[in-house]
């Protein structure tokens, strides 16, 4: 009996157990399901999302470029920390020589997130590298990811004349004269369609990057000589100013402001299936371009220097011709050589 006793308690919290489990003595179990949420479908038309977005970054007139006498006076002297220096020569050619408080992104790392993530929101970025062409197309990728990126004018060819810290060619010192003619501009008889593209990105920040990887292998520039002896195999695109366009031009150029040559009516006048070469002024404008092209899909590169490098009639020009007078500034050297990255040539 005494056993009994000291088992009794057991025995109670044995059929509590039982009853709870068994869910007041049913028999069966209920169990209860989760529905997993349904992956997010990749952007239907890719294409038309990215000219709507491209259209409407060049209609926010954004500075092409700032002057390298305003980063030394600013960012240099004064250590105005609302600028943020962003060298992307080649990793050797940074450690060589560059800008006091640049930090260095390989210009074949601009489009990779682990970069992209540590860049400021609230700073102007400063973009440089050898002549400002690879600077421009950056600034415009980096823009419409909605950073205030601008490329410093003609890179570290604007900082120095010395080519062992520009890593690279120095500015040309004259402008060649190179033919040009006045007629009207052309206008294409064909209608072309938005190069299609597939993609597996779910929001416009990931088919962007996406995008520009592809865009950032292309070869940002041609040289004036080479375009001068290859021209007819290209389709040519002027986006100057009409007026300076029609004061002249290459032959074969169609005029296309810039600020319009995402417009769906501009867009439809080029192949997707031929080279378009690119011109402006400088270089800038048309390397910002050419940028944009190429995430749409399309295949461009730039007249390197512009009409500037091409002949010396500023009113044909509409701006004054190449020059080389550049007042030397300061330039740092890293004590150890980075390590040995994907770099890829910035221009």
């Amino acid at each position: 009996m005494q056993q009994l006793k000291r088992s009794f308690p057991k025995l109670v919290l044995a059929l509590f157990l039982t009853v709870l489990i068994t869910g007041c003595g049913s028999s069966k179990q209920t169990s209860v399901e989760y529905s997993k949420p349904a992956p997010a479908a990749a952007i239907a038309e890719p294409s038309v999302v990215l000219q709507a977005q491209t259209d409407a970054y060049l209609k926010q007139n954004r500075p092409l470029f700032v002057e390298p006498q305003e980063i030394l006076e600013k960012a240099v002297a004064a250590g105005d920390q609302s600028y943020y220096l962003v060298d992307i020569r080649n990793d050797d050619h940074y450690a060589n020589a560059h800008i006091p408080g640049a930090i260095h992104i390989a210009y074949a790392d601009v489009w990779r997130q682990n970069k992209i993530e540590y860049l400021p929101k609230d700073k102007k970025i400063i973009i440089i590298d050898y002549s400002g062409h690879t600077a421009s197309q950056v600034a415009a990728f980096w823009g419409m990811l909605g950073f205030d990126a601008v490329a410093m004018k003609n890179g570290m060819a604007g900082w120095t004349r010395e080519k062992e810290a520009i890593g690279g060619a120095a500015l040309p010192c004259e402008a060649q004269n190179y033919p040009v003619v006045t007629m009207a501009s052309l206008t294409p008889v064909e209608e072309f369609s938005l190069p299609q593209m597939e993609t597996k990105a779910t929001n416009f920040t990931d088919l962007l990057i996406d995008r520009s990887q592809t865009a950032t292998a292309i070869l940002p520039v041609i040289q004036s000589k080479d375009f001068k002896d290859s021209m007819k195999k290209y389709s040519i695109i002027d986006i100057r100013q009409p007026e300076h366009y029609a004061a002249g031009h290459v032959e074969g150029a169609v005029n296309i402001p810039f600020r319009t040559i995402a417009e769906m009516q501009n867009l439809k006048k080029l192949s997707p299936d031929k080279e378009i070469v690119v011109i402006c002024y400088d270089g800038h404008a048309s390397s910002q371009a050419a940028r944009l092209l190429n995430q749409l899909g399309y295949h461009a590169t730039v007249l390197k220097d512009g009409m500037s490098a091409w002949i010396t009639d500023e009113k044909v020009i509409g701006a004054k011709p190449i020059a080389c007078n550049i007042a030397e500034k300061p330039v740092v050297k890293l004590n150890a050589p980075l390590e040995a990255g994907p770099s890829m040539a910035a221009t």
